[in-house]
């Protein structure tokens, strides 16, 4: 079976830069099921099953929504925080590995299990949201995290146990955000979503920048095993914020849903 550096050289590009190459044509496929796919545009839809686009009042800025409705504080703040705990772990796992002389075809299947565990499961977690409750499932998600960053504070020098940390890491952000974002677009009224979900992925993709760019130096300083214990205090955060929307009822979908 040709590598990624034999097929990259095969096209005459360096070595390496055959996933790139998979990469940008997965992109470019993806916009065009987007721009084919998405007729109607959802939002005008949810609008005809709701209120009438002339009745609509103005709707409330992203940042507006985080400071007046709880709800939607808890649920940009859950994903978000998930994000970072994903993002800093999963950068420094190849570091931490190649350091620890794990050749690169380990580091390749651990990653690439990770990137499975991510998304193979989406469905499943979306089901388990409308079956479980979507704060329950943010629980799911929060206590698969919790076993992962304990695997890589029992077994950092075990190239299984981080193997086997990396699937559980990459579960847990699903179920989280899955579920997340899902409480995210429910916390609020159909005309108030597109600025909500604009404040949620800038803050979850601020959060994500944060997470990578800290992760070095933690790791730099308290290595894999205390960036796994660090971490627990975002899934800690996270954990406490969905048991609030659990206690307050806010696990239930939004009349405007319907």
């Amino acid at each position: 079976m040709p590598s990624w550096r034999s097929r990259g050289q095969a096209l005459g590009l360096p070595q390496f830069t055959g996933g790139f190459v998979i990469a940008l044509c997965a992109q470019v496929l993806g916009a065009i099921v987007y721009f084919i796919g998405l007729r109607p545009h959802p939002l005008k839809v949810a609008l005809s099953r709701g209120e009438s686009v002339a009745s609509t009042p103005s709707p409330a800025g992203g940042f507006t929504l985080l400071r007046t409705v709880p709800a939607a504080r808890r649920a940009v703040l859950g994903v978000a925080l998930s994000h970072a705990v994903m993002v800093g772990l999963m950068f420094m796992t190849p570091v931490h590995l190649t350091t620890h002389g794990a050749t690169l075809s380990v580091v390749g299947l651990t990653i690439s299990l990770h990137v499975a565990g991510m998304y193979a499961l989406a469905p499943v977690f979306g089901w388990l949201a409308d079956k479980l409750g979507r704060a329950a499932t943010v629980l799911v998600g929060q206590a698969l995290f919790a076993v992962a960053l304990v695997l890589t504070w029992l077994g950092a020098d075990h190239q299984g146990l981080v193997l086997a940390a990396l699937i559980l890491l990459g579960l847990g952000w699903s179920a989280s955000t899955v579920s997340g974002a899902t409480m995210v677009t429910g916390s609020v009224a159909t005309h108030d979503r597109p600025g909500l979900q604009g404040t949620s992925d800038l803050t979850m993709n601020l959060c994500g920048a944060a997470g990578g760019a800290l992760a070095g130096p933690v790791l730099a300083l308290v290595g894999f095993s205390g960036l796994g214990l660090m971490a627990l205090v975002l899934v800690a955060i996270t954990t406490v914020t969905a048991m609030r929307s659990l206690r307050s009822g806010s696990d239930t979908p939004n009349p405007a849903e319907a």
